[in-house]
């Protein structure tokens, strides 16, 4: 199975220079928790999730989520796949870098798509699709505690 047979094609985004308040109508518009953050050229720059913004805005040093642009809560690295890699792959990055979601990009960085955890676990099993101990070695792997980051002083 490769991802182009099971992602999401119509994906909501939103602008780095978008309010705060605009991404969180978004994603109450299309019931979602992850948002592809594209520029004026329509390459993803990042990606922002409804905790990200929650956390931008307890930070935000008592900015309204109107007057906070996504860009401040964006973020980076965004891990990304292709639309013609296979699914098996894909759930070994998502482990490697904790996350359940991936934007599926062209060569060229232009978004095709989403591929989330819920696609995978949701699609029709047959041959080549991942296995049951694949996903969950999988979801252990993007569930596993990441050590904590020092900042230096």
């Amino acid at each position: 199975m490769i991802v182009k047979d099971i992602m999401k094609k119509d994906v909501a985004t939103c602008a780095p220079t978008d309010s705060v308040a605009t991404a969180i109508k978004i994603m109450r518009d299309h019931r979602c928790g992850f948002l592809p953050v594209v520029d004026s050229h329509g390459v993803v720059t990042g990606v922002v999730t409804d905790r990200d913004l929650c956390f931008a805005l307890a930070d935000g040093r008592h900015r309204t989520p109107e007057h906070m642009a996504v860009k401040d809560a964006v973020s980076h690295p965004v891990f990304s796949c292709f639309p013609h890699e296979n699914v098996k792959a894909v759930i070994a990055t998502m482990a490697k870098h904790h996350v359940r979601r991936l934007t599926v990009l062209n060569e060229q960085g232009h978004l095709q798509g989403v591929l989330s955890m819920d696609d995978i676990v949701q699609a029709p099993r047959g041959r080549g699709t991942p296995t049951a101990e694949e996903i969950i070695d999988g979801l252990k792997g993007i569930y596993k505690p990441r050590p904590i980051e020092s900042v230096a002083s």
